[in-house]
């Protein structure tokens, strides 16, 4: 029985898993881990990732300045740490091909 335990989050988190549709998870809400890829310009890239706190801009980790096989090196890690992250009842993920520009400071 304790084992089941231990895996409804899991189960949970991969069938909460998509897209920004109606209904889907976002970023804002508590408890949605979110991941995605900023691309800075010149061939640089960011990673963004966080738990989402229930505010508009929830606090993030950024990693900054990767090249393009490190950005993808960063996110595939940090991806498969959200699926066995207990905080993580919902997950918001875009890799690099769905890259966002940098916002302008």
């Amino acid at each position: 029985m304790s084992r089941l335990l231990l895996l409804t989050p899991l189960v949970l988190a991969a069938c909460q898993v998509g897209t920004m549709q109606p209904g889907a998870p976002r970023m804002d809400q508590a408890g949605t881990c979110f991941l995605y890829v900023q691309e800075e310009g010149g061939g640089t890239y960011s990673v963004v990732s966080g738990v989402g706190d229930g505010t508009p801009q929830p606090k993030a980790m950024v990693k900054r300045g990767l090249s393009a096989s490190e950005a993808d090196a960063v996110w595939a890690k940090e991806r498969k740490i959200m699926n066995i992250n207990p905080e993580c009842l919902a997950i918001v993920a875009t890799d690099r091909s769905e890259a966002r520009p940098a916002p302008k400071s």
